[in-house]
């Protein structure tokens, strides 16, 4: 398996930014967490805008962030999943 996972956030022909498989579990999740409860305060501040003060391009501004931020926490729970399936898969049977 290759350490390193292009993020599917990667809109370019060349993925530019990567996920390390092999970092620790624990950062992984910390990675993670970060990157979805930055979405959901996002989508929180969303909620609490007056649309009347807004410009035309705001909600495209909050989709697009709270998408990369969204899809790059699911990436690095995907390669925690990975880790897990793994390890059950190479765990002896009792």
């Amino acid at each position: 398996m290759t350490q390193y996972r292009p993020l599917q956030s990667n809109l370019t022909e060349v993925p530019v930014l990567y996920l390390n498989l092999d970092a620790p579990v624990r950062d992984l999740y910390e990675c993670a967490i970060q990157r979805i409860k930055a979405a959901r305060d996002l989508s929180h501040s969303l909620t609490c805008m007056s649309i009347g003060n807004t410009c035309d391009r705001d909600l495209q501004h909050f989709a697009s962030a709270s998408y990369l931020l969204l899809q790059d926490g699911c990436d690095a729970l995907d390669a925690m999943q990975g880790r897990f399936t793994d390890r059950a898969r190479s765990a002896p049977v009792s």
